[in-house]
């Protein structure tokens, strides 16, 4: 089991940034001529989202390559023991699967509107179509299914965490777009938000 661990979490990441970071950018500049990261050069609260969302992704990979080539400080971490074993580890596994799907369709449903953090500089088409008839933020909602679902295949401190950050800086993240898009969309997007729920 474990080697199939290594080998999907392996593909599991150069498939999540390979689509839904590398991917989605290319197809946004090539539309608009516009870099969709936007997590650089910000101040504020924004600031400190920004740089978690940047070094997130080492984070998990230094996780997995733990598991991968130092079981013994892997296994000294802190494990959560109550939900290790291959039946959490199966269901991990899915749930990592079919986030990524979900994120990667709420992006393809937001076009050229999408970016990672807030861009200041275009105003983009607000999107109301797709998963967002059903959710404010689906992308936001994918990614914490994410993180839940590697927390079960990798159950220990870091993991653990790792989730717990994303609640809560995913959670200001989204303060912070909501009040922009207030106030780029005005009356429109306050209709929206009493419609729709925040998550689902």
């Amino acid at each position: 089991m474990q080697t199939f661990i290594i080998i999907f979490m392996g593909i599991y990441f150069i498939g999540f940034f390979g689509v839904a970071v590398l991917w989605r950018n290319f197809i946004v500049s090539r539309k608009t001529g516009v870099n969709a990261f936007k997590l650089n050069k910000k101040i504020g609260v924004e600031s400190i989202t920004g740089l978690y969302f940047k070094i997130l992704p080492f984070i998990s990979v230094l996780v997995v390559i733990l598991y991968t080539f130092f079981p013994e400080i892997y296994a000294a971490s802190g494990p959560v023991t109550m939900i290790e074993g291959i039946f959490f580890q199966w269901i991990g596994m899915l749930v990592m699967s079919a986030g990524l799907i979900w994120v990667v369709t709420a992006q393809s449903q937001m076009g050229t509107s999408w970016r990672i953090g807030i861009d200041l500089e275009a105003k983009t088409e607000f999107v109301q179509k797709g998963l967002f008839q059903y959710s404010r933020n689906p992308i936001f909602v994918g990614v914490i299914f994410i993180s839940f679902g590697f927390f079960l295949v990798l159950p220990n401190a870091i993991s653990l965490t790792i989730l717990m950050l994303d609640i809560a800086l995913i959670q200001v993240q989204v303060e912070l777009e909501e009040e922009y898009l207030t106030q780029s969309h005005g009356d429109t997007y306050l209709k929206y938000c009493s419609r729709i729920r925040r998550w689902l």
